[in-house]
């Protein structure tokens, strides 16, 4: 347990905030059983004092059967709120279970893998940048299309240092908002409430395209202009008919003629109105949690001038969300008379129902459609602020780097792995002078190499994304990340290892060309080939892209290529090494300078139950 004082940690913190949940959902189910009780006890009574009060002709009875109705009402009313209350109470309760299942690495198997990239982006996949157990699978809070539609670009496509402060600013702000982000994520979840066979399979996600669609008009639905002066007119003239026939001022049959006529229009425009409505009423969950979010954030005050644009930007037309949602919403909820046979058949039939709110859609259509888009894309935007807050608040220890001026030094101390689990982690500290610089890395097999190149790399992404490090102190100057790691042949298309890894060299070799210069991650170079040609052909292409003022980290098991920094005074050698303890081998995963001496090579052999001198005399 921390010290009196201390802060509480992130676990800690998400435990007792799903303890407070869980009581709340405890009494709130408590209740429901309670009003459960009352609407059956309320209908039982209302039921049978009506039918005996009526039977017997008693007032007293009468009524009291009609009260007890009265009560069964309000109870459903109550009933029905309490319900959305507890579904509420369990999507926040969902939200920190998934926190914790981020913290202690759950994350790779309980929750969807999150928005995928294209496979041709030249470091995501090298890096696990995306996809299963990748960064992007751990930090994604986003539940809409948009949103993740702007978490892939903020960590895919570097942003201008100027951007990536302001990103600083804004995720540094939401950090410290855990209500905000919990009701950010709560109310989109509520919506598309987890399957138990679907978890872990691809998360379903608010899409606002089918709104956009009513929104922009792209469907078509639309209904003749007489229509809605007709609708205005004709149910009072009815009314004035069925007056003045009763007054024998006029002959009943010009009113049931006026009867008859709002029965043909209704049926020749209700597969126009149904079909409008249905651009919306279809979709009143996603809409009503994609209201409850622009409310959200309508009613939330930031300091960050990034968010405080997006607050803007989430006002469609310039209106308040609350307005303009309510107006929608109560429209939509109209439309849903449909549903009540046969109340909907004379209601639609004596005051033209279905057209009055066909034309209201169709004008608020006119006057909000346009400014829809715009709205979606900033609450997208701040979703994807809130996934790169979220790895602030669940790994305090982050830092935000230092965007320094080009050709400055590369510094990262207390780099570390943001996908190990803390108690695995490691952190190292290393420094590339500049253009032209590099770290040739090497070092026993499984010492760590690899994994330093994937820390660099995911800290560069996140840091030109505008998101917080797992480093003591990063230093970045102006560089596009580049790598070649993990290679995989393609038999369908006749592409072998060495042709693959060939064609990503190309493409790095040709982006070192321009500026600014890359910052390139090379694991064990030209692996498809023999050793000569390997160290030839991987010393051809350091020195090419070092000549080019490109800069990075080279891992590799080739001893001889280490002679570069003997000749280029950027260029140093560092190595990961095992030690022997008790017999068994032991990695530390310290980086340390100079070259590696020996391999565990043959030692992981013969723990592998293979005698290696035997094979060789044989």
């Amino acid at each position: 347990m921390p010290s009196r004082g201390a802060p509480a940690s992130p676990d800690e913190t998400h435990r007792a905030r799903i303890a407070e949940l869980e009581a709340e959902l405890t009494r709130g189910k408590s209740r429901s059983l309670r009003l459960s009780l009352v609407r059956l006890v309320s209908f039982l009574v209302a039921a049978v004092a009506t039918i005996a009060g009526l039977a017997q002709s008693d007032t007293a009875v009468t009524a009291a059967g009609l009260a007890a109705l009265a009560l069964f009402f309000v109870a459903v009313v109550l009933h029905a709120r309490l319900a959305s209350a507890l579904a509420e109470l369990e999507a926040r309760r969902l939200v920190h279970e998934r926190h914790l299942a981020r913290l202690d690495g759950r994350y790779v198997t309980e929750l969807d893998p999150g928005p995928s990239c294209p496979a041709d982006h030249p470091y995501a996949r090298d890096i696990d940048l995306f996809g299963r157990g990748s960064l992007a699978h751990r930090i994604d809070v986003s539940h809409t299309t948009r949103g993740a539609q702007a978490l892939v670009a903020m960590l895919g496509r570097p942003a201008a240092p100027e951007l990536a402060r302001e990103r600083q600013r804004a995720v540094e702000e939401l950090a410290s908002k855990a209500a905000f982000r919990e009701s950010l994520e709560a109310y989109a979840i509520r919506a598309f409430p987890p399957k138990p066979a679907r978890r872990g399979e691809g998360r379903e996600r608010l899409d606002p395209e089918p709104f956009l669609r009513f929104a922009r008009g792209d469907e078509g639905a639309t209904l003749p202009a007489w229509t809605r002066g007709y609708a205005l007119l004709s149910p009072p003239l009815l009314l004035a008919a069925f007056v003045a026939a009763e007054l024998d001022l006029i002959p009943s049959t010009i009113a049931f003629a006026l009867l008859a006529g709002q029965l043909l229009v209704t049926t020749l425009t209700g597969a126009r109105c149904r079909a409008l409505f249905d651009l919306v009423a279809a979709r009143k969950g996603s809409l009503e949690a994609f209201f409850s979010m622009w409310r959200l954030v309508e009613e939330t005050r930031f300091d960050a001038p990034l968010l405080v644009a997006l607050r803007e930007r989430t006002f469609p037309a310039g209106e308040k969300p609350s307005e303009v949602t309510r107006a929608l919403e109560r429209l939509v909820s109209r439309a849903e008379l449909r549903f009540q046979f046969p109340v909907h058949f004379f209601v639609d039939v004596l005051l033209l129902w279905d057209l009055h709110v066909a034309h209201g859609l169709l004008r608020y259509r006119a006057r909000m459609g346009a400014g829809f888009e715009p709205a979606f894309d900033a609450l997208g935007e701040l979703e994807a602020l809130a996934s790169l807050a979220t790895f602030r608040a669940i790994e305090p220890e982050t830092t935000y780097p230092d965007f320094e001026p080009p050709s400055s030094p590369f510094v990262a101390e207390g780099l570390a792995h943001p996908l190990l689990p803390r108690a695995a982690r490691v952190a190292n500290d290393f420094r590339l002078e500049g253009p032209g610089a590099a770290l040739i890395i090497t070092g026993s097999n499984m010492a760590g190499k690899s994994t330093l190149l994937r820390s660099t790399g995911l800290a560069i992404a996140l840091a030109q994304a505008g998101g917080p490090v797992l480093a003591r102190r990063l230093a970045l100057p102006p560089v596009r990340l580049r790598a070649s790691m993990r290679i995989d042949d393609d038999l369908q298309r006749g592409a072998s290892y060495y042709h693959a890894e060939l064609s990503r060299i190309r493409s790095v070799i040709a982006d070192a060309e321009a500026a600014p210069p890359i910052f390139f991650l090379l694991d064990e170079l030209l692996r498809g080939t023999n050793a000569e040609a390997r160290h030839r052909g991987a010393r051809a292409i350091l020195e090419h892209l070092l000549d080019r003022g490109a800069y990075g980290l080279v891992a590799t098991h080739d001893v001889a290529l280490t002679t570069l920094a003997d000749e280029r005074p950027r260029v140093r050698n560092a190595h990961f090494t095992d030690v022997i303890r008790d017999g068994a081998m032991v990695f530390d995963y310290a980086l340390r300078d100079g070259v590696v001496r020996g391999s565990n090579a043959l030692r992981l052999l013969r723990e592998a139950g293979i005698d290696v001198e035997d094979d060789l005399r044989g």
